[in-house]
């Protein structure tokens, strides 16, 4: 069993969590505070086994404290807008609400009351298992086994990365005696934890009752394999969702929540990597004048603290976006529209590499499509005409790859 320890530098890992730490009701506080104490271990391991993968995860995105701290504040405050947006009626596209009615296989978006300590739990644990030693699935959605036909560990860093979803579920169902006699609802929290990632749980479409059915299904299975090797046995009580469609539905917007929390980084200057090493982008070195996202990076001068100069272009390309992109909030106005909103520092620089970060978060309401949101990008200074020319063409090319799974999105010259 996982003994619990007092962590008091936690609250203090980066200015935004110290600002929610006030914030915070005292029992959802100390919800917190319980959670990130029992993934002590687990979130350094993650960044040891980062700092030992120097070719893969060395410079992957920070997916440590300081970013589950940060995705708990988002995601609460994301539930918060879905509900008043679902009291009004006006969260579900009309078209979609009436017709999932007459579909066994679709499901209607509801809140009922928010299990707040049930979120909390599930936002702090959801990247516990971005460390070495897990589960892996093969494409199919089944437990990958050695040569001697036992579970086969995820020890390499892009392995790590695609399952850490479904480890942080069963990191989180081995703890559930921790849970016992609390508000938080463990079975609600693991679905969570496992849901965060489209490609590990398989749940591509959050309405589509088939989808979680499958991601039940995969679920179960490395279960059964982690009861095959451990003595303390591990469940999930699928059949509570299966049998109320008011609680699936509560659930299906409870991972909604935590995805676009997942993906709303205010990360601007000095974010960190998943090594710990903080990231400097030269912007000084970026080719804005280029005409994609690799021809921008592909001479920048990106620098990781601890580890050097990031190599790949790719990587390059992720932190130009990335600090580019420095507030996210959800909100829903008093007519009852939802936007997600995302706040770029300078609309002027990197276009093209800042619009893939757009697209990351588009990819995620996107798995909502019954769901009525739309993305507001906001910029902190003007930007100049031909800029402006330069995101409509990359919206047009979006809407144009997309088609009518597109997500409305919305410039401030528009």
């Amino acid at each position: 069993m996982k003994s619990l320890k007092v962590l008091f530098p936690l609250c203090v890992l980066a200015s935004t969590s110290i600002a929610f730490c006030a914030e915070l009701p005292s029992n959802l506080y100390n919800y917190r505070n319980k959670a990130l104490a029992i993934n002590s271990d687990d979130y350094l391991d993650g960044r040891k086994t980062a700092i030992n993968d120097k070719d893969y995860l060395g410079d992957f995105t920070n997916h440590t404290e300081e970013h589950v701290l940060m995705v708990t504040d988002k995601t609460l405050e994301i539930m918060e807008s879905f509900e008043k947006a679902i009291k009004q009626g006006t969260f579900q596209k009309n078209d979609s609400f009436y017709k999932n009615t007459q579909d066994s296989d679709r499901l209607n978006f509801a809140i009922g009351t928010i299990n707040k300590p049930t979120m909390v739990v599930a936002s702090v644990y959801h990247d516990a298992g971005m460390k070495s030693g897990g589960f892996i699935l093969d494409k199919e959605g089944k437990v990958v086994l050695d040569d001697n036909g036992k579970p086969k560990k995820a020890t390499n860093g892009n392995d790590i990365r695609k399952n850490h979803a479904l480890n942080s579920a069963i990191i989180l169902l081995t703890d559930r005696d921790l849970w016992e006699r609390t508000e938080v609802d463990v079975d609600v929290a693991a679905l969570l934890c496992f849901a965060h990632s489209k490609s590990s749980s398989g749940v591509k479409d959050l309405s589509s009752k088939s989808d979680w059915i499958n991601g039940f299904d995969r679920l179960d299975g490395v279960i059964k394999a982690y009861n095959a090797v451990h003595e303390k046995k591990i469940y999930l009580n699928r059949e509570k969702f299966e049998k109320d469609e008011n609680l699936f539905s509560n659930l299906i917007t409870s991972a909604l929540a935590i995805r676009l929390g997942d993906v709303s980084r205010d990360s601007g200057r000095h974010a960190r990597a998943q090594n710990g090493g903080e990231i400097v982008v030269y912007k000084y070195t970026v080719n804005s004048m280029a005409g994609d996202a690799p021809s921008e990076a592909q001479n920048a001068r990106v620098y990781n603290y601890r580890t050097g100069y990031v190599n790949s272009v790719f990587s390059r390309q992720v932190h130009v976006g990335e600090q580019n992109n420095v507030l996210n909030h959800t909100i829903t106005d008093e007519s009852g529209k939802t936007y997600h909103e995302m706040t770029i520092e300078d609309g002027n620089y990197a276009p093209y590499c800042t619009f893939q970060n757009v697209i990351e978060h588009c990819g995620e309401l996107e798995s909502a499509p019954d769901a009525d949101v739309q993305l507001r990008i906001l910029f902190n200074n003007d930007v100049t005409e031909k800029y402006r020319k330069i995101y409509n063409q990359m919206r047009q090319a979006y809407y144009d790859q997309k088609g009518n799974k597109a997500i409305k999105i919305n410039y401030y010259w528009d």
